[in-house]
């Protein structure tokens, strides 16, 4: 018995390597037309997010440094509230919420990682199994509590259903669904068992007031759009000194006050268009912290907002 076995996952290890090596060759003639292939989603609107350290260090033995190294997990927060739009309804993990990625065993990373083709449906399935809800954004694009999904079987649905439309390989996703499927009970009926209460919405994980006690006075969400050349203008590189008050007004909310500045290191010098008739259309001029460009951005994208010239940011709007 044991020398069927070492030969059975022998033959599948050296099965598996000749594909691989199959592929490999593939690549090397095919590397300029997979590059360039448009992704259903946009850099600007992957979430952002921070790993958290894992605990090798400080370890009482070798021995706790090896498990810890084997079998623990990289984790990450969720560094700005991320928003995915899937059938008309905007789906929200709030700001500071954890989670590991997508539950898949070390021995497979190499051939398919956490963090990888199944990032996003990972994500929103995390949150809706910890809380058996998620925060969805009503037409004023506020954060409200949605239980619409209620069972393990929907949320594994939903996570197949993004993971096709995100990555676009409806075998990949039924496999994982599988998964879901043979071992996912385990998580589902710890989470259900600690009844964890849902945690107030944040935009940041700065952020000193919560989206769901005070919508209100929260950042909302804004879709984002197109912006054609005929909006992105040239704007002469000056110093936030030159910045007259009496022009350039801070906003209502903590990231739209002048001086707010986001994790990228992109800083609100205020705006002069605050009685826009549409909302949507309001900007504000930004600075990079870094390279010092003037530039401009919509209400929505500050928080998160990426220079355009040194980090690859979105092109500057109006201001």
């Amino acid at each position: 018995m044991f020398d069927f076995l070492v030969n059975f996952f022998g033959t599948i290890v050296t099965c598996l390597f000749i594909v691989y090596l199959i592929l490999l060759a593939l690549l090397q003639g095919k590397s300029k037309e997979l590059s360039t292939a448009n992704t259903f989603v946009s850099m600007a609107d992957m979430p952002v997010l921070r790993p958290i350290p894992l605990s090798t260090a400080n370890q009482k033995s070798l021995l706790n440094k090896i498990l810890v190294f084997v079998f623990q997990v990289r984790r990450w927060r969720v560094e700005e509230a991320f928003i995915y739009q899937y059938k008309g309804k905007k789906y929200a993990v709030h700001a500071g919420f954890e989670f590991d990625g997508a539950s898949i065993p070390k021995v497979l990373w190499g051939l398919l990682s956490p963090v990888g083709l199944l990032l996003i449906p990972g994500l929103i399935h995390d949150y809706g199994y910890r809380y058996n809800g998620i925060y969805s954004l009503d037409e004023n694009n506020n954060p409200v509590w949605d239980e619409t999904i209620s069972t393990q079987s929907a949320w594994d649905e939903l996570f197949k259903d993004i993971g096709n439309e995100v990555n676009n390989i409806p075998i990949l996703n039924e496999l994982a669904k599988l998964g879901l499927w043979l071992g996912g009970f385990k998580a589902w009926n710890v989470w259900r068992n600690k009844k964890e209460d849902r945690v107030p919405f944040k935009w940041t994980v700065n952020d000193e007031k919560q989206a769901s006690h005070e919508p209100q006075n929260g950042p909302k969400y804004e879709p984002q759009q197109y912006v054609s050349e005929d909006n992105v203008v040239d704007i002469a590189t000056t110093s936030e000194d030159n910045v007259s008050s009496e022009v350039f007004v801070s906003g209502t909310t903590k990231t739209t006050k002048i001086a707010y500045e986001n994790s990228n290191q992109q800083k609100v010098l205020g705006s002069r268009n605050l009685d826009a008739t549409d909302k949507q259309q309001v900007t504000y001029k930004m600075v990079c912290g870094d390279c010092g460009e003037i530039y401009g951005a919509k209400t929505a994208e500050i928080h998160r907002r990426k220079c355009p010239v040194c980090q690859e940011g979105k092109p500057s709007v109006n201001w």
